[in-house]
């Protein structure tokens, strides 16, 4: 909160009494300003003007203001008041989080009863303890498919492609497991990588692929569907603790009705989003079954290496009972 911080450096007292949402919320994120994320800042945006009129929200999107990394560290130190993104669990809680594990889940609902679990609650306060930031809520984004410069089918066909990798530990492990020459780049130089020929390919959501115009400087999209990829929406923790009930109950409507409008969106428009890359001139490219059943050994030891001792299987009970009841 801009506020505190203001006094803090004043030298006046660190406890403040809780108030209402101030007058401006900056939001920051590597996330392409199009598609589901649009949906999500826009509905945001719409939902604080009928409830906080008086609020106005900055955004920064495209990683404007850096890399995720950067921008989890202005976070934490609230020099950002909300942030969106995916890479926090790698820094501050991989032991615990198996949604990053890929071919586990086999769609948003499990995710979303397993961040709702007892684990979740665990993830949840291990994101206050190390990140000072607040869990605000989810949305989807869609499988994560592949886009490369010459087409895989199969494990041998991926040995040696220069591939992109988020900065996540677990994801680097397995893909290099599977034969992949990976490459950690933050996302903002993904597109120039793949267009100097540092990197052969990279994995994203499909929203992410045409809104970075990744798809301009890729022969090949690849269904591996490997992951079902969602955003975290988080606050500081300063500034969510700084806000009264109020304030807090307004922020929460706000992020939750955006985040639903997100999720719907990104259900509706992935195939709309798979026929626009496709009509560019990029191949369609459907990988052998063989590629999923492959990996699941290499998978399954590279993330009980990284978990914590029964994640993987309480992960496991959740999708089964999700699946069990048909909710």
């Amino acid at each position: 909160m801009k506020h505190l911080k203001d006094v803090l450096l004043a030298g006046a007292v660190a406890l403040l009494p809780v108030a209402a949402l101030a007058d401006t919320i900056t939001l920051a994120s590597t996330v392409p300003d199009s598609g589901v994320n649009r949906v999500v800042t826009e509905t945001l945006v719409g939902a604080l003007g009928e409830s906080s009129p008086e609020t106005t929200v900055d955004i920064f999107l495209d990683g404007s203001l850096g890399g995720e990394r950067e921008l989890l560290d202005l976070l934490r130190l609230g020099e950002t008041d909300i942030h969106m993104g995916v890479i926090h669990a790698s820094l501050y809680f991989p032991e615990l989080d198996a949604t990053l594990v890929p071919y586990l889940f086999p769609d948003y609902a499990s995710i979303q009863a397993f961040l709702a679990s007892e684990t979740g609650d665990r993830l949840k306060a291990a994101l206050e303890e190390k990140g000072n930031a607040k869990f605000l809520g989810t949305y989807y984004q869609g499988a994560r498919w592949t886009t490369a410069n010459r087409p895989f089918r199969t494990l041998d066909d991926l040995k040696g492609l220069k591939i992109r990798m988020p900065e996540i530990p677990l994801w680097i492990k397995i893909w290099s497991g599977m034969g992949a020459t990976t490459t950690p780049m933050p996302s903002p130089e993904v597109f120039s990588g793949l267009q100097t020929g540092v990197i052969d390919a990279q994995e994203n959501m499909l929203s992410n692929i045409l809104g970075r115009r990744l798809y301009e400087v890729q022969s090949h999209l690849i269904a591996t569907e490997h992951q079902h990829s969602y955003i975290t929406i988080m606050a500081n923790l300063d500034f969510w603790n700084g806000l009264d009930a109020e304030a807090q109950a307004k922020l929460q409507a706000a992020i939750d009705k955006a985040t639903a409008a997100g999720s719907q969106s990104a259900f509706e428009e992935n195939q709309s989003l798979i026929d626009e890359i496709v009509a560019s001139g990029v191949e369609l490219v459907q990988p052998d079954p063989s590629f999923r059943t492959d990996s699941m050994e290499i998978i399954r030891a590279a993330a009980n290496s990284q978990l914590e001792p029964g994640i993987y299987e309480k992960a496991v009970e959740v999708i089964e009972t999700k699946q069990g009841t048909g909710n």
